[in-house]
């Protein structure tokens, strides 16, 4: 994101602000909304729809129009194959053993793949990959540190969130 970021904005015209400052205002739209579904995860273990459904249309708009008028519409396709890509495997997870990925999961899924797709399809993938990979690592600390056994339910929404701001924000 920071490299779409630099260039709109280093392209000085009216154009590049916008389309920099509707991508700014998308991301922080993401990050606000996930910052507060990372905490009531922990706490309640859910993802309240209520909260997630309507961050589609809004981060999609945003970053959408951030790609129109930043004269990139191929960034519209990437937001679909990334909600595509990132959402199916959550929805294959959640068909194959649907007591090991919560619904709130899934819808939260296609929201990161979208939003992560702005960026590049390769972005969706790795942030999925960095979910799994944060989720089994905080999963074996709780384990070693005797807080959950193997029948433990987990959060995973902060695994997710996490793996997808970092690789938004830092790659």
């Amino acid at each position: 994101m920071g490299t779409f970021l630099a260039e709109q904005f280093a392209r000085g015209d009216a154009a590049g602000w916008a389309a920099g400052v509707l991508a700014a205002l998308g991301t922080a739209v993401l990050a606000a909304a996930c910052a507060w579904l990372w905490r009531t995860d922990v706490r309640e273990h859910r993802l309240p729809g209520r909260v997630v459904r309507p961050l589609y249309p809004v981060c999609g708009v945003l970053l959408g129009a951030a790609a129109v008028v930043a004269g990139e519409p191929v960034r519209l396709l990437w937001m679909l194959w990334g909600l595509v890509l990132m959402g199916g495997l959550y929805v294959l997870l959640r068909l194959l053993h649907p007591a090991g990925m919560g619904l709130g999961d899934v819808r939260l899924s296609g929201l990161l793949g979208m939003c992560l797709g702005f960026v590049s399809v390769w972005h969706a993938v790795l942030g999925a990959a960095a979910g799994f990979v944060l989720g089994g690592l905080a999963g074996a600390v709780l384990v070693a540190l005797g807080r959950v056994d193997a029948r433990s339910r987990v959060a995973f929404g902060p695994a997710m969130i996490t793996g997808a701001l970092g690789v938004l924000l830092l790659l």
